[in-house]
């Protein structure tokens, strides 16, 4: 069994001290359990997409956790695909992509655990036009067919599936775009994927969707007030710990940390983002 603790949104910033009093929280966890991996979902830092920084400080506290790491990317790492046509403010473009390679890691990868495949996307490349994002999807079918029958766990920032409607009532940021939704839907149709996990919205949720589970795995930093964001699924902060059986199955559990506190954005401390 391959035993891994997923982060999300973690925001890390020297200059907001809250986020590095939470990191401590996810730290000693982490030193406590020794699990087999631990996996970051993006958004590492609040000011990565701006300048190498946060970066910097968030491959340095990375570096110190007492197991294996891997993480993908955020929007608040690298930039973002636009949200609509012609925007550009916070693209994602060669530069954020560059310094996230150059301080973290590759923008996707692979990881093998015991049976099981981690795929990790840059959600941020879908939708971009970069030419990045054509050798991901290119990639993606690439390692899909050679995971044959062992189960693959896939890994995006943002959430890859949502319920009818909902995507549509949503920013168009919150989720990967349409069309590319229904793209991915199609290439996990012929493969053995039974979960995929994502972060981003600051939420814990379980949805079952497309013949798979979908997990959303909730902020380690603050959440977002509900007149920002609707609550769409558990507003808490928290870490999930996972297990993967060698049968194929899987099994998860949200938890908070001691030290782990209760925050909300523009509530308990000065939103940042402003």
């Amino acid at each position: 069994m391959a035993r891994v603790t997923i982060v999300s949104d973690t925001h890390l910033s020297a200059r907001v001290p809250e986020t590095l009093a939470a990191w401590q929280a996810v730290h000693d966890h982490v030193e406590r359990t020794r699990p087999d991996l631990v996996l970051h979902l993006g958004d590492l830092t609040l000011e990565g997409s701006e300048g190498p920084d946060d970066l910097v400080l968030g491959r340095r506290l990375l570096d110190d956790l007492a197991v294996p790491w891997r993480a993908v990317a955020g929007n608040h790492d690298e930039g973002d695909a636009p949200p609509a046509p012609g925007a550009a403010e916070g693209v994602v473009g060669g530069a954020g992509l560059r310094r996230w390679a150059e301080h973290v890691g590759p923008p996707w990868w692979a990881e093998a655990l015991d049976g099981w495949w981690v795929l990790a996307l840059d959600a941020q490349l879908v939708g971009s036009g970069l030419d990045a994002e054509g050798e991901q999807w290119a990639w993606l079918e690439d390692r899909l067919a050679a995971a044959g029958d062992r189960p693959v766990v896939l890994a995006s920032h943002k959430p890859v599936a949502t319920p009818p409607g909902e995507g549509s009532e949503g920013p168009g940021v919150r989720f990967l775009p349409a069309d590319a939704r229904a793209r991915l839907r199609s290439l996990l149709a012929g493969a053995t994927v039974p979960l995929v996990v994502s972060g981003h919205v600051h939420q814990g949720r379980t949805l079952d969707l497309d013949g798979r589970h979908h997990l959303w795995v909730p902020t380690a930093w603050a959440v977002l007030p509900d007149d920002v964001q609707p609550a769409l699924g558990d507003k808490r902060c928290a870490v999930v710990d996972l297990d993967l059986h060698p049968d194929g199955t899987w099994s998860a559990v949200e938890v908070v940390p001691p030290g782990l506190a209760q925050l909300t954005v523009s509530v308990d401390l000065p939103n940042p983002y402003a």
